[in-house]
């Protein structure tokens, strides 16, 4: 083994760390240098582990790919895509979308809540039109329609927290930093 020095060679004391390093490598099958150079890549947000996207690229056609997924990453992507409401393939499909910089992708069970959103919405838009035809027919607010603005109000207050309590939800889901 030569002596020469190593121009790109990091010697670091890791102490206590050392142990729990190793297996944290040992249980990702990596070695301990090429994790390293994950992280020290992820910390320098290098340009070449992400190519540029061309916006001026017009949609294509899809094209099949395969991959081999060992028996604890199958598992993993389909309990993944079980709590998140998509199959295995749609899931897989929405994290790159989200890596690809197209934004989060929803997952079933935010569809489903954005169309209940949707649903509030339209039924909140006929309870405005009834105070409205009341208020053009001239006259004083009846009690009914006082009490309908106020239950207006808070659903629309409710509906508001939920909505983004499911964005944020989605948001940090796929969130790749």
């Amino acid at each position: 083994m030569s002596n020469l020095p190593r121009p790109h060679r990091i010697n670091i004391d890791l102490g206590d760390f050392k142990k729990p390093w190793l297996s944290y490598c040992k249980a990702r099958q990596v070695t301990p240098s090429a994790a390293f150079r994950q992280i020290v890549a992820t910390l320098m947000k290098t340009s070449g582990e992400l190519p540029p996207k061309d916006a001026s690229a017009a949609p294509t056609g899809k094209m099949r790919m395969q991959i081999t997924l060992t028996g604890e990453e199958a598992k993993f992507v389909a309990a993944c895509a079980l709590a998140e409401g998509y199959s295995a393939t749609r899931w897989l499909i929405a994290l790159l979308q989200a890596r690809m910089g197209n934004g989060p992708q929803f997952g079933q069970y935010e569809l489903e809540a954005l169309g209940r959103s949707n649903l509030a919405l339209l039924a909140l838009g006929r309870n405005l039109n009834q105070i409205a035809r009341s208020l053009n027919a001239g006259g004083a607010l009846p009690q009914e329609l006082v009490s309908l603005s106020y239950r207006i109000e808070t659903a629309i207050c409710s509906h508001t927290a939920q909505v983004s309590q499911t964005i944020a939800r989605n948001l940090e889901r796929w969130n790749t930093k």
